[in-house]
């Protein structure tokens, strides 16, 4: 099945759940109300991937992830009003593309964030917006290769209810991979100073998932 398809259809799925009760039962219902401390929140979404400069010897080039769907499910446990702690996985199967002199090459490839965070916000009545970060690993697949470096990503969303189980997650992300990296330390009269910086894949998504509260 096509990626944008399903895609298509987890977000009208995610929609009719979230619009399942009366206009009267969302007025009535406060982000409060929930029943449960920990939510299940299965998504999807499309991603898209900013090119990346490379070097390799003598040569430069470019390397892109194509932008395509990807899948996933975060576990989000209460913490206290307005916080939660963020569990998540979310896999991108998608097409790697190296250009070098001229030359292009492409081979089949997946993206896995494996991550851990947290999510904080300001209710409003049945609405939870957010901005979220996590820290973890991102997967590479290609071909036989199995690569892991470290990532974050950040976002901003939404969390509406339609019930104390039951709800609709909308959000914007903003993964970051960091490939390459270096660090220093320096001392003088005034102290000790660290930095560390870092370049690496970039992309932007948007996503939608629905609410099942346990």
């Amino acid at each position: 099945m096509n990626k944008r398809t399903v895609f298509a259809a987890t977000l009208a799925l995610a929609c009719f759940a979230a619009t399942g009760t009366s206009a009267q039962q969302m007025k009535v219902y406060r982000y409060n109300d929930r029943q449960s401390r920990v939510e299940l929140v299965p998504f999807g979404g499309y991603a898209f991937t900013f090119s990346k400069e490379f070097y390799y010897g003598i040569a430069s080039g470019e390397l892109d992830m194509k932008d395509s769907g990807y899948f996933g499910v975060n576990l989000d446990i209460n913490v206290r009003q307005g916080a939660q702690a963020r569990l998540q996985y979310r896999r991108q199967d998608t097409e790697a593309q190296f250009t070098s002199l001229g030359a292009r090459t492409t081979v089949d490839g997946a993206l896995e964030y494996w991550q851990i965070g947290g999510l904080t916000g300001m209710p409003r009545g049945n609405v939870f917006p957010y901005f979220s970060l996590t820290l973890g690993g991102t997967r590479f697949l290609v071909n036989d290769d199995d690569i892991w470096k470290f990532s974050m990503i950040a976002g901003l969303g939404a969390k509406v209810y339609s019930s104390g189980r039951f709800g609709l997650q909308v959000q914007a992300t903003f993964p970051f991979t960091f490939v390459d990296g270096g660090g220093s330390i320096s001392c003088g009269g005034g102290g000790c100073f660290t930095s560390i910086g870092g370049t690496g894949v970039g992309q932007f998504d948007v996503g939608a998932g629905i609410i099942i509260g346990l």
